[in-house]
């Protein structure tokens, strides 16, 4: 099967961590994928070089970038490359006047499947101008509110997909960081992660009287935001890719996931990425991101329950080995592969490929 992709790629964002795990399933499969990906306008966005079947072909088109000269659009990758089946992920951040003049073309030759990460149903009315095959959204929630603007037979749901499990040695983990080997760590990670993170100050200051406790933040920061850097604060200027990520992850004692606003509906991809690591995903119960989480993650109300369940954590209370048991289940149910393989029964079907036939369809 031939597949185009029009998404973010190699990228700390959403769509990327969306895409990728879909898209390099497929490529392990044997099937054949070309990605028509955004162009980062700041270099540090790239996280990892690009593969050959990588085309940056455009800028998309959030805050205010199409009035800006470095904005672009190439439409020749769309229609010069071979694909058969053309999923674009978000589609409220794409070009939407230049990809509503050359859709026409790319329905001619390949089905289209657009995955929602949308909150809701957005307000510019070109967004509902493309006849979409098939509509993919995470969730029942999602449906729900894309059904009331396409018909409910082409809205399919599939999960966000996880990082498959995968365990590691702390205290090796902790060797290759050169983080300390005698504290309890709390680790968290994202974009612009001390505006709100600094919330957790006193959270581990309290920790710290009953235990040795370190903070470790990874984030895109300016390192004069702080007036003064907590003891237990260790702040690292980096976004790192899904091997050192997880490295980390293995070293600390729990992930926590913190923030305060989440409009409309939502999933958390950190928290998709990180549920494979074999350690705690601590999340707000409040944020619609986790409405719809089970045991997987351990929810808390506001900063004092976010204490009790870390120094849960610390102590090894039950229902935390309970919780890593179901997010273990839940990352490798919900992995890139398997997730890769309900995509492929929906190109399938809007092409027309009987189940039994499929497997024998690859090219």
């Amino acid at each position: 099967m031939k597949v185009g992709m029009m998404t973010r790629w190699n990228m700390p964002s959403g769509q990327s961590s969306h895409a990728e795990p879909v898209g390099r399933a497929l490529l392990a499969m044997g099937h054949e994928l070309k990605v028509f990906a955004a162009k980062g306008l700041d270099i540090h966005m790239q996280s990892r070089e690009d593969e050959p079947f990588v085309h940056r072909c455009f800028v998309q088109d959030v805050w205010g970038q199409r009035e800006n000269s470095y904005y672009f659009f190439d439409p020749k990758p769309f229609l010069e490359e071979d694909y058969e089946i053309f999923v674009m992920e978000m589609a409220n951040f794409m070009p939407m006047p230049e990809m509503l003049g050359i859709f026409p073309q790319i329905r001619r030759k390949a089905k289209t499947v657009l995955v929602v990460h949308e909150t809701g149903l957005p307000s510019d009315p070109n967004w509902y101008k493309f006849a979409w095959d098939a509509i993919v959204c995470f969730d029942k929630r999602y449906k729900e509110f894309m059904s009331k603007a396409f018909p409910e037979d082409k809205v399919v749901i599939i999960p966000f997909p996880c990082h498959p499990p995968l365990h590691g040695d702390q205290k090796e983990a902790r060797l290759r960081l050169g983080l300390p080997l005698d504290k309890k760590i709390v680790f968290a990670y994202g974009f612009n992660i001390l505006f709100t993170h600094v919330e957790l100050f006193p959270v581990v200051e309290r920790l710290a009287r009953d235990y040795p406790v370190s903070l470790v933040l990874l984030a895109h920061h300016d390192p004069t935001i702080l007036e003064s850097k907590p003891e237990f604060l260790i702040l690292r200027n980096e976004m790192p890719l899904e091997g050192r990520l997880y490295t980390y992850l293995h070293a600390c004692d729990a992930y926590v996931y913190y923030g305060r606003i989440s409009v409309g509906v939502g999933v958390s991809s950190c928290a998709a990425t990180c549920l494979g690591a074999g350690r705690p995903v601590l999340a707000p119960g409040t944020c619609k991101y986790f409405e719809l989480s089970g045991k997987e993650v351990i929810k808390y109300s506001d900063l004092q329950e976010l204490e009790q369940r870390l120094r849960d954590v610390f102590n090894g209370a039950e229902y935390v080995k309970e919780s890593l048991k179901s997010a273990e289940e839940y990352s490798a149910r919900n992995s890139g592969t398997e997730i890769a393989k309900q995509f492929i029964e929906l190109f399938n079907k809007i092409l027309g490929i009987p189940a039994h036939a499929s497997s024998a369809r690859r090219s």
